[in-house]
């Protein structure tokens, strides 16, 4: 029995000699391992890093700021027009007197349109001067023609130069007009026919006389055309 008893004595202090040198062993590798691998491994092996959260992408900034507004030039307000002013008339009245008749002398240039001062029916007579005196219907002798303007209170009778010389008529006989309508137009600055008829010193355009029709007698003309 006791030779029996010693081999297996003997077996099982040899097992567990070899299972102590086995995890002698194992621990000396493991130690050696911890110290040869990087440490970045080992982390790795021991945990798993959570993945980094990717950057969130910051909006994107406007290529360009909004370019500011240029301010609007304000319009100048125009300055206000002048009115053109007014051209003088040309024609002066002068009073004169002549043959018991009280007598406007009236001056205008060439290329003037003479005007009625008041308005009525108008009525022409053509006047020739030949032999020193004046006569009618004669046709190779220039004309001067009177030109009559009667409303209801009076009537004028305008004396100017030579017809389609010294004027050119724009009415007809027996044409009704208003106060402004125009006459004749001068075409030069020719005397009227009063210079021919009665006085060569008389150098106005035209030579008027009027008469006030209730009474029937000569009144002054100057006033009608004064202006």
């Amino acid at each position: 029995m006791r030779d029996e008893g010693r081999p297996l004595a003997q077996t099982l202090a040899g097992a567990a000699l070899g299972l102590g040198l086995g995890l002698g062993i194992l621990g000396l590798g493991f130690v050696v391992s911890r110290l040869a691998l990087p440490d970045n491994v080992v982390v790795a092996m021991t945990s798993t890093a959570s993945p980094s959260p990717s950057p969130k992408p910051s909006p994107t900034a406007k290529a360009s700021a909004a370019a500011p507004t240029a301010a609007a030039t304000p319009t100048p307000t125009p300055a206000p027009t002048a009115a053109p002013a007014k051209t003088a008339d040309p024609m002066t009245v002068a009073a004169y007197s002549g043959q018991g008749l009280r007598l406007a002398a009236i001056t205008i240039p060439a290329g003037y349109t003479f005007t009625s001062p008041i308005a009525g029916k108008v009525s022409i007579s053509l006047y020739q001067w030949a032999d020193g005196q004046i006569k009618t219907g004669l046709t190779d002798q220039p004309s001067y023609p009177y030109i009559f303007v009667q409303s209801a209170a009076q009537q004028i009778k305008l004396r100017p130069g030579i017809v389609d010389k010294d004027i050119t008529l724009l009415v007809k006989d027996g044409d009704t007009i208003d106060a402004g309508a125009p006459l004749f137009k001068t075409l030069t600055a020719g005397a009227s026919s009063w210079a021919t008829f009665y006085d060569g010193a008389v150098a106005a355009q035209v030579v008027v006389s009027a008469v006030d029709l209730a009474s029937n007698q000569a009144i002054d003309p100057v006033p009608l055309f004064k202006r």
